[in-house]
């Protein structure tokens, strides 16, 4: 009886030990603001155009309420890191892609490890397609310029994850994504579309 109870004891130890550990909640991880300064550009409008297809059936937005998504996200740093002071030409800023997909992964089974069985995947494609014109009156020249970035990111969540931990998946993935996404395009437009970046200040009343 005596050893009956002991390792009753021990067992109910060991289980209130497994919950004390597992019960602490993760600390929830916030979507990042981008602080740094717009790009100037050289036209009158920035427009704005999503040509994404459907999300993946997986995808977990289907069952998730993630906000902000990936394609409001691009949306949003469009409109706020892509500013207009020209008087002519426009900027098409064009969302080819902003999917996050669910995907499984080889896993073991052992039966006291919380294996890691599966994988958040996101991917996003920008183009951005400038027109103007360099110069003034019947001297002005047409100009034309094009970008193109990407941007991919994966996190892995343990087998049958939390909501919370289900949220940390996906703002680590969005966080990153746009993190890389921003750089690349910015990278692509100091690269590729100088002669549409103002510089200096535009003073009322006057071309850029």
């Amino acid at each position: 009886m005596k050893k009956h109870h002991a390792l009753l004891a021990l067992l109910t130890f060991s289980a209130i030990a497994l919950v004390g550990c597992s019960s602490t909640p993760p600390v929830a991880v916030q979507a990042a603001v981008d602080t740094t300064p717009p790009v100037r550009l050289d036209v009158l409008t920035v427009t704005v155009m999503d040509r994404t297809g459907p999300q993946p059936v997986r995808s977990p937005y289907n069952t998730n309420n993630f906000q902000p998504t990936i394609a409001n996200a691009i949306r949003r740093w469009a409109n706020e890191k892509l500013v207009a002071v020209g008087t002519s030409g426009e900027a098409v800023v064009t969302i080819r892609d902003a999917t996050l997909d669910a995907q499984p992964i080889k896993h073991g089974d052992d039966m006291f490890t919380r294996e890691q069985t599966s994988q958040y995947v996101a991917h996003a494609a920008v183009t951005i397609d400038v027109r103007g014109h360099a110069g003034q009156g019947q001297s002005a020249t047409q100009l034309s310029g094009s970008v193109n970035a990407e941007a991919s990111r994966h996190e892995t969540l343990p087998e049958d994850p939390t909501a919370i931990e289900r949220q940390n998946a996906y703002y680590k993935i969005y966080n990153g994504l746009m993190q890389d996404l921003t750089n690349n395009l910015k990278s692509a437009i100091n690269g590729h579309l100088r002669d549409f970046i103002i510089t200096a200040p535009v003073l009322p009343g006057t071309s850029p």
